[in-house]
């Protein structure tokens, strides 16, 4: 059986507060070293100070507001400041937490770190030093050591009129992607009220043939992000979209009274769709906040309901059933 060691330690950091009294003219502060800290993103981090004076004696911090800041390596970002909570005054011991959504902005990188003390009694804003030649940067690492570092997302191509056509049964495809050697790959869609199935496909090569990945998902009328997560092993994979509805659209027969819009004759009923829930009309032109929606039957629409009419309606606007869409497709 392997065994593997795990340490469980506190990260402190010994700092000096010069004694100004003069009671320490003999004294000079020499510690050995001084080691980076280790900030691990993605986790809280509690940090350790004690304060020590030339002699290496602690320091009464009663009455101190003590500000802890990350500093870019170059020095010219200041990335997070945050007042330390004071553990025992009279020991001159304090604690930082960096709390994991304060690191999320911070990318993984060498840092620079720095304290600075300010008294009730008094107006001056002291430094705090890290090391025996009057330092008062200290240095620190930005680790993505607890989980991986952040990938950020690739977007798909989604067809631009995915409806499915009559004279064409083959199914609108999004662009496909290479993930050769990832076994397993989230993709998030975003839909704006989609109604149609959606399947995915993988392939060995980019030319096919195309095989199915699991079984197709049914959307009515979509308007929240839903997650595929992918598994196995696939050089290509990509969507397969059968949207509802087929060529329903109206063509100047929407009537106008008083600025609003008070009914919609359809035109073209199409095929294909289906009944329930309704799909929206859309209505575009000059006015505005008219709403509408199609009835359905036997996979034809058969007619418009107006909700509501809205107002500033001068000519006769635009119509059309509307299948929705998917707006965009991520993933990693």
């Amino acid at each position: 059986m392997y065994s593997t060691t795990a340490y469980l330690y506190q990260q402190k950091q010994q700092v000096l507060l010069i004694d100004t009294s003069g009671a320490y003219f003999d004294r000079r502060w020499q510690p050995v070293y001084t080691k980076n800290l280790k900030i691990h993103r993605g986790v809280d981090n509690v940090i350790l100070f004690q304060f020590v004076n030339q002699d290496e004696k602690p320091v009464n911090i009663t009455g101190s507001t003590i500000t802890f800041r990350l500093i870019s390596t170059n020095g010219d970002i200041l990335l997070l400041s945050k007042d330390l909570e004071i553990l025992n005054a009279t020991y001159g011991r304090a604690k930082v937490t960096l709390l994991s959504t304060e690191l999320d902005s911070i990318d993984a990188q060498p840092v620079g770190w720095s304290l600075e003390r300010n008294t009730v009694t008094s107006t001056l804003y002291e430094p705090v030093f890290t090391d025996a030649y009057s330092g008062g940067r200290g240095k620190a690492d930005v680790l993505d050591s607890v989980y991986p570092s952040f990938v950020p997302s690739e977007i798909m191509t989604v067809p631009t009129n995915p409806e499915i056509s009559l004279d064409d049964p083959n199914r609108n495809h999004t662009s496909f992607v290479y993930v050769q050697g990832r076994p397993l790959v989230t993709f998030q869609m975003t839909f704006d009220n989609f109604s149609g199935n959606v399947k995915p496909q993988g392939s060995n090569t980019q030319l096919g043939p195309w095989y199915d990945i699991g079984s197709q998902r049914q959307y009515i009328n979509q308007l929240e992000r839903d997650h595929w997560n992918i598994e196995g092993y696939h050089n290509y994979v990509r969507f397969e979209i059968n949207q509802y509805g087929y060529k329903a659209k109206v063509a100047g027969n929407v009537v106008v009274s008083g600025g609003a819009v008070t009914n919609i004759a359809l035109n073209n009923q199409g095929s294909q769709w289906i009944s329930t829930p309704f799909p929206n009309i859309d209505i575009v032109g000059e006015g505005t906040g008219a709403t509408a929606y199609a009835t359905a039957s036997s996979g034809t629409i058969s007619g418009a309901v107006v909700v509501t009419g809205g107002e500033g309606y001068v000519n006769s606007p635009n119509a059309a059933v509307n299948n929705g869409f998917i707006t965009s497709i991520a993933f990693r």
